[in-house]
């Protein structure tokens, strides 16, 4: 599933564990980054402006200078992982939430 669709489905799905305030929500999730060979996994805050800027930013200092604006058809969800994914030609991000 792609687009705007899939992090509608996305949000909805994690729904229990998202924080929703205005139009921000967070939740706390794995994160990870792959940039050709260099793939960095953290834990952080995972913060989704999804009406206007569609920025999404992750609260962490591995992170630090990350805010990664997108456009509707970089996102992807996998129903069966449940994971929702950035893919850009130089990198994709791969966003986890945090079960407990």
């Amino acid at each position: 599933m792609r687009g705007l669709e899939a992090l509608e489905y996305f949000l909805e799905n994690w729904d229990s564990k998202i924080r929703c305030f205005d139009e921000v929500q967070e939740f706390e999730a794995m994160v990870e980054y792959a940039l050709g060979n260099d793939v960095r996994v953290v834990n952080t805050k995972v913060i989704i402006d999804r009406f206007f800027d569609r920025v999404i930013r992750f609260e962490n200092e591995e992170f630090f200078d990350l805010k990664t604006s997108f456009l509707p058809e970089e996102i992807e969800y996998d129903p069966f992982s449940g994971n929702l994914y950035i893919n850009r030609n130089l990198y994709r991000i791969k966003i986890a939430p945090k079960i407990c």
